[in-house]
This record gives C-alpha cells, structure tokens and sequence, in this order.
C-alpha cells in the first residue's frame, strides 16, 4: 500500500467516526408527577419512584399503571396512557433518532389527594343522654 492510500484510509475512516458521533442525537422522555398535599409516594408500573413531585425518565409509551399513597388520604390507582407524539410514530421515528441534537418529550401528570373519612369518636356512656326513669315521667 502507499502512503496516498493510507492516508486515504485514514481520513475515510475518520470522516466515518465523526459522522457516527454528530448524528447520534438522543430523545430523553420524562413524566412529572405532582400531588396536592404534596409528599405521597409514587409508584409507577410496581416500582418506587420517590415523593411528589417526582420527575423521572420513561422508556417506551403505552399504559403505565399508577398508585399515589399518603397516610391520611385516600389511595389512587389507575392506569393511564401516554400516547407517542407523531414524530415517533414509523417511519418518522427513524429520522429523529438520527438528528445530531436531542429531542425532549416532557409529560406531567397532576394529582389532589383527598382525606380519608374520619371516623367518629364514641361518646362516653356517662355523657349520653339518659332516658327518664319511670319516677321522673311521674
């Protein structure tokens, strides 16, 4: 081989790398949970996420099953859906993962909490109103 054709080489292959480098851009999805009182505990999909407010990265969109717990509120359950954009729906989505900069799909989801019931406190036997006795109906 001569040196025009090892130099050849090199640039090609370096022309190679740097192509690869700028055109791996990347989508960076996050869902935002939030809650009012704020401080429950987030469970996505079976697994702890933290308190709310609570932002983390998903993977992939679809049903997504949800609990929100707080001690003195009502539990939450669900299951919702995110739904993909249409820039990630095929075949769009092969062109957005080969732009050079990354792409951010941000979702949030709102929550109030309500308080559990309270319970009444059972009143005394002392203080019950007492029904008369047959000597005071006299």
């Amino acid at each position: 081989m001569s040196q025009i054709d090892i130099r050849y080489r090199i640039r090609y292959l370096i022309s190679l790398v740097l192509c690869g480098i700028l055109s791996s851009g990347c989508i960076r999805r996050s869902l935002t949970i939030t809650t009012e009182p704020p401080g429950a505990m987030v469970y996505v999909n079976d697994e702890l996420k933290g308190e709310s407010p609570v932002t983390y990265d998903f993977i992939w969109y679809g049903s997504h099953r949800l609990i929100l717990r707080k001690d003195g509120y009502e539990r939450i359950q669900e299951t919702k859906f995110i739904r993909s954009p249409f820039y990630f729906w095929i075949p769009f989505d092969l062109a957005m993962e080969l732009l050079p900069f990354p792409i951010r799909d941000r979702r949030a989801w709102s929550y109030t909490l309500n308080p559990l019931p309270t319970m009444a406190t059972p009143i005394p036997p002392s203080e019950l109103p007492q029904e008369p006795s047959d000597d005071q109906t006299r």
